[in-house]
Parts: C-alpha cells; sequence; structure tokens
C-alpha cells in the first residue's frame, strides 16, 4: 500500500478548501492519489524540480540564515550560481561584499562571458571581476530600489540557472513542456474513470527558475500583479486530454494559478512550507 505524503496531502487540503469537496487517498496500488467519494473527481499530485538544485538549495539554505558583514547594498540584487559550485553553505558571505564592490564601481549587473573577456584584455574592473567568476556567478542584476526606509537591500541567490520567463504566459508553456515527459500522471487520471482529473503541480526553489519566478513572489518579481508581465497567466495550458484542470503552486510563497478548464484563477494564502520537499 502507498502511503500518502505531506506534499500530497497538502495539496488534498487545498482542492477541498477551493472546490468545497471532500477526497479520499486511492493510490493504494498504483492508482491516482485521491478520488471524491462519488468517483467523479480525480486527484493526482506530482512536483516538478530539480534534485542536484534541491541539494544546493540545502547547502544554500545555511548560508542564507548567517549574518553578512561589509558594506550595506544601495539595492537589491538577483546572483545566478550553478548548483554545484563549491562552497554554498557560506556563500552569500562571501558574495555579498563583492557585488558592494560592483555598486561601487557604479555598475548595475555583471555576466559572466563579459566579465571573462575583460579579465583576458585587462581591462577596468578586471580584477573584481575575477573574483566573481571565481564565486562561479554566471549572472547579477541590480533590481528596483524599496523605498521603505526600513527595508534592508541583499543578495537573493538563485541556484541552479534555468533562464528567465518574460511573463507568466512563458512560465506555463515551459511548464507544459516539462508535464509532458511525464506521462505516468496522465495515465493515472485518464484510468480513474472520473469526470473532472485534476493534476496539481507542486513548483519551489528547484524548480527551473523560468518556470518558478511568477510564483516565487521574490527578487525580480516584486511587481508579480503590475505590468511586468508576471501576473495572471492569459493562455491556455496545453495538456493531454486527460487532464482537465491544472493547479500549479509554490511551496514557499504559497501563491498559485488553477486552471478550470476555461479560465486561470489565483491561488492565494495556501501556506508555505520553507523547507520545501515532502517533510
Amino acid at each position: 500500500m502507498n502511503q500518502e505524503r505531506p506534499n500530497e496531502r497538502r495539496a488534498k487540503k487545498v482542492v477541498e478548501k477551493v472546490l468545497g469537496v471532500t477526497l479520499d487517498h486511492a493510490d493504494k496500488n498504483g492508482g491516482v492519489d485521491y478520488l471524491s467519494p462519488g468517483g467523479t473527481i480525480a486527484l493526482e499530485v506530482t512536483r516538478v524540480t530539480d534534485e542536484d538544485v534541491r541539494k544546493g538549495l540545502r547547502a544554500w539554505s545555511e548560508s542564507d540564515k548567517r549574518q553578512v558583514s561589509g558594506p550595506p547594498l544601495e539595492a537589491c540584487w538577483l546572483v545566478f550560481t550553478a548548483e554545484t559550485t563549491p562552497g554554498l553553505k557560506t556563500y552569500r558571505q562571501r558574495v555579498q561584499p563583492l557585488i558592494a564592490e560592483l555598486e561601487t564601481a557604479g555598475l548595475g549587473s555583471f555576466t559572466d562571458q563579459r566579465a571573462g573577456l575583460s579579465v583576458l584584455e585587462g581591462r577596468e574592473h578586471a580584477e573584481l571581476f575575477r573574483k566573481l567568476l571565481r564565486m562561479n556567478v554566471e549572472h547579477a542584476s541590480q533590481h528596483p530600489r524599496d523605498t521603505d526606509p526600513e527595508h534592508v537591500h541583499r543578495v537573493f541567490v538563485s541556484v541552479g540557472g534555468g533562464g528567465s520567463a518574460s511573463g507568466s504566459d512563458e512560465s506555463v508553456v515551459l511548464l507544459c513542456d516539462l508535464l509532458a515527459l511525464k506521462d505516468d500522471n496522465a495515465k493515472k487520471l485518464s484510468t480513474s474513470g472520473a469526470e473532472q482529473r485534476h493534476l496539481f503541480v507542486w513548483i519551489d526553489g528547484a524548480t527551473p527558475f523560468a518556470i518558478e519566478r511568477a510564483l516565487s513572489h521574490e527578487a525580480p518579481s516584486w511587481n508579480a500583479d503590475g505590468d511586468s508581465g508576471f501576473g495572471l497567466p492569459s493562455v491556455a495550458p496545453q495538456l493531454d486530454a486527460a487532464i482537465t484542470q491544472l493547479w500549479v503552486a509554490h511551496e514557499r510563497s504559497g501563491r498559485g494559478w488553477l486552471w478550470d478548464g476555461q479560465n486561470w484563477r489565483a491561488l492565494e494564502d495556501l501556506g508555505s512550507n520553507p523547507q520545501g520537499g515532502d517533510a
């Protein structure tokens, strides 16, 4: 008998609350995760994540808990590095002073390719760029300054890269591309015999950044509900016919979307799981 996982129970509670229904655990021997008492609603819970990135995030979380010494930043920054970068447990403590040096030099961004060329040709800031390259910084960019005098600027680190999406619509397209590779979800829903077949997808900080950015509610999507393109999606998801409703929720931020078969709706205050995973 397959046991319920914490992330499955959490997804079930979200669906029950939003739809006002009751769901029973049905995955006894590999079937769909949940069914309504009458069998008209089926729910399958899955996750889109990268385990290598997850390991890097666990190491990074140790760094994120520690204080950072050095001069204060003038704005918040987003820094990309690989999940295999050595020393992630002390990464923010070592990279933030270098970011402060970028600000002092009047620079608002950094890319490893351009920096590498500057180092080879001995251009201005070559020594600072060399230090950032040694830290395996792939890209760094400064973002809008918070006008709140109490706000403390900091470095946000995206471990594992994953590029950048132009908005929520592209996030949906990329997510659907990955879901198409996980055909077991559609197969379970198809064989459930239910009229409504819901797929609930958890994303987190280990999900490719181009997908999770829109729901992470962290830098650089401070204006997620403004004109930045990171509000509610406007395109229909391309799904297997076995999936009639799609739920997408970010474990840490507690924000999500629901595609009901015709329209998208926002999901808020779902509760957060800072650690992610099934814990």
